[in-house]
């Protein structure tokens, strides 16, 4: 039929013996109307018609894809969005049931995703491509490159709101949230740290500097980049840890960076698993019947908490809780995204970033490229970008 193309076909059962063995059931992807459909064809051997009943009508887009961060999934999309994606083949297809597409419960469709159409390697996880692309597969993110412009703004703000060596600290966890941005087309390929801020529960810092520089509430939404406390039904019934459902919709195909703001002792507990996952690098979650499923953390790991003492596996920045404002009436920041920015230091400074093996390292880098990209646009900026680094680096390290 005209508009009709079949892309594969398997054959599932054959009569007879080779080479005189005719097969007489098969299933088969097609295109057909917007859709690829999938169908199982079936005839008696002394018939020369098939039989042919549609098991599912998949979105055209449909892909094997190999991600070089996460390995493979399937994908689809509707109108260039990312509408599901999967590990597992009848994971998959259940998404796409639920998404109102009509596909049947048949037992044949397990051995579908042999057929489809085309296996791509592709960066499909939200970050920065290796070639500096900002892969944002659910399109909420804005990569306009607006320069040091959201730096202004946000330094601004800072200097605004904190004194003496609270003003550095806050400085560094601006460069760091850049730094994780800018480098993660390396992640999984240096060491890691949870960085933790103790002393303050920086709602004011997330709300109105990092959580815009992140691409603000939609990206919070979708891809968890500022969660703030620990959402409410994981507080029930006295939970221990994050529910491993949710840790893996918050970890799978995601290397933005993440920032916890408000945290309690309580809560950090409740991350306790997250934040060894941070620096390991993966997060083991325990299944059923002893079985465990270890997925991919390449999450940078941001903290703000209360506490006086930052949690297992963080390095600790100390807070002096005098020396913290309150938030001004009036005036709040007008950050934009860094994403465009961070692109552009992964493409002009990636020499650098490539012989780094250690997230320490990535930040200083990164503030040493704020400063030369604010020379004659920022100075105070560029001057106060590298030594509040080194200072908090010290502070660090040294208490």
């Amino acid at each position: 039929m005209q508009g009709h193309q079949v892309l594969k076909e398997e054959c599932l059962t054959y009569i007879g013996d080779p080479p005189d063995w005719k097969c007489v059931k098969l299933i088969r992807l097609k295109e057909a109307g917007g859709y690829l459909t999938v169908e199982l064809m079936k005839r008696k051997h002394d018939k020369d018609y098939w039989k042919i009943t549609t098991l599912a009508d998949l979105p055209r887009e449909t892909y094997g894809v190999d991600d070089p961060y996460f390995g493979g999934y399937f994908i689809a999309y509707e109108n260039g969005k990312l509408i599901a994606v999967s590990r597992n083949w009848t994971s998959f297809l259940y998404k796409l049931r639920n998404l109102g597409y009509p596909i049947s419960y048949s037992t044949y469709l397990s051995g579908a995703a042999v057929l489809s159409p085309r296996f791509i390697r592709k960066t499909i996880s939200a970050g920065l491509s290796d070639s500096g692309d900002v892969v944002d597969p659910f399109g909420v993110l804005d990569a306009t490159d607006y320069g040091i412009e959201p730096l202004k703004a946000a330094y601004a703000w800072v200097r605004s709101m904190y004194e003496g060596r609270n003003a550095a600290l806050a400085w560094f966890n601006v460069v760091a949230v850049v730094a994780q941005v800018a480098a993660s087309p390396l992640k999984g390929m240096y060491y890691d740290y949870a960085i933790c801020n103790s002393g303050t529960s920086g709602l004011n810092m997330a709300q109105y500097v990092l959580e815009p520089m992140l691409g603000g509430w939609q990206a919070s939404a979708t891809y968890g980049t500022v969660i703030y406390s620990v959402p409410p039904p994981l507080l029930a019934k006295k939970v221990k840890r994050l529910a491993p459902q949710l840790l893996a919709q918050l970890l799978e195909l995601n290397r933005l960076p993440m920032v916890l703001a408000g945290q309690t002792e309580k809560t950090l507990e409740i991350y306790g698993d997250l934040l060894k996952s941070a620096a390991d690098g993966f997060l083991v979650l325990p299944g059923r019947r002893g079985t465990s499923t270890r997925i991919p953390n390449l999450r940078g790991l941001i903290i703000f908490t209360d506490a006086t003492a930052a949690a297992e596996y963080c390095i600790d920045l100390k807070w002096d809780p005098a020396q913290i404002r309150p938030p001004p009436p009036t005036g709040l920041p007008a950050v934009k995204p860094i994403y465009g920015f961070a692109a552009r230091l992964w493409r002009k400074y990636r020499g650098r970033f490539d012989d780094s093996r250690d997230l320490f390292e990535i930040i200083r880098i990164t503030a040493e490229a704020i400063a030369q990209e604010s020379r004659g646009k920022a100075e105070e900026v560029a001057a106060f970008t590298e030594h509040a680094v080194e200072d908090a680096l010290k502070a660090a390290f040294i208490e």
